[in-house]
């Protein structure tokens, strides 16, 4: 496998990072991940406008591919194909601060990463979810992008796989709710969309971001907000949304939800089949 490290085409084997690496001593950086479908990478531009503005709240400067949407595509577009991972893959991109300096940085420019690895497919239903007990989320100026609090989430996935379930939902540290332990949380209730608003503490996703733009566009009622458990547990339907697509929760406990839903497919076909 092929990976590009500050934007420089290099094989898998002579990749590696210095035990200085900020990213590592910590966690100085973030990531994002983004799908490539059909051989056209989803949602770039938003991608690229939320990592810029991470980069800003943690203060490290922008490289220059990623001011350039077009330049960024035509690198990711070649280690696709140097990786033979042309029509479908999940890219991963890594920005952290360049080594140097213990807490206080010695400066503030970055270093990049980007990798393909094969996109499986995931089911459209999601059989069993219920609520974290373990962690909390918390709104924080860090709390809408990824890379801070990424430990929370993999607390979270053990809870989930202790539990024998296949999603998680993480409530913030008043109660109420945030999101799921991978994507963000919709769910309908008398023809209106709603989904908690980020000072819920939830990440500001892309495909929620989008949803929330077509909504506007088409029309349908959308409510974002603070949200108790029983708000979510009296919708018709609930469905999480991030980059791999909008997939429907079935049971949250042993509450059954509907899995046939209009304004899902609606929205389906306007996100993902342009």
């Amino acid at each position: 496998m092929y990976l590009l490290h500050n934007f420089k085409l290099i094989s898998e084997e002579n990749f590696s990072l210095s035990y200085t690496n900020r990213a590592f001593q910590y966690n100085d950086g973030l990531f994002e991940t983004i799908i490539l479908d059909n051989g056209r990478i989803r949602f770039l531009a938003d991608h690229l406008e939320r990592t810029r503005k991470a980069l800003q709240v943690l203060q490290i400067q922008v490289p220059a591919e990623l001011q350039n949407q077009a330049l960024l595509e035509s690198y990711i577009q070649e280690l696709a194909k140097q990786n033979q991972l042309q029509q479908r893959a999940r890219i991963k991109l890594h920005v952290w601060r360049t080594p140097d300096g213990l807490f206080t940085p010695e400066q503030n420019t970055a270093e990049t990463l980007i990798t393909l690895q094969p996109q499986a497919s995931f089911p459209s239903v999601i059989a069993s979810a219920d609520f974290a007990t373990t962690v909390q989320n918390a709104y924080s100026p860090l709390s809408f992008f990824k890379g801070p609090y990424a430990v929370n989430y993999v607390l979270a996935s053990l809870e989930k796989k202790q539990k024998q379930l296949d999603e998680l939902i993480l409530l913030n540290n008043q109660g109420f709710i945030s999101e799921t332990l991978v994507a963000n949380i919709f769910w309908v209730k008398e023809a209106v969309l709603y989904t908690p608003s980020l000072p819920s503490g939830c990440i500001a996703g892309i495909i929620r971001k989008n949803i929330l733009r077509l909504a506007a566009i088409e029309n349908l009622k959308v409510e974002e907000g603070i949200f108790s458990k029983l708000d979510l547990m009296s919708a018709e339907t609930v469905f999480t949304s991030n980059v791999t697509g909008l997939r429907l929760i079935q049971f949250i406990g042993q509450k059954e939800f509907s899995i046939h839903q209009p304004v899902l497919d609606q929205l389906n076909a306007l996100l993902f089949t342009k």
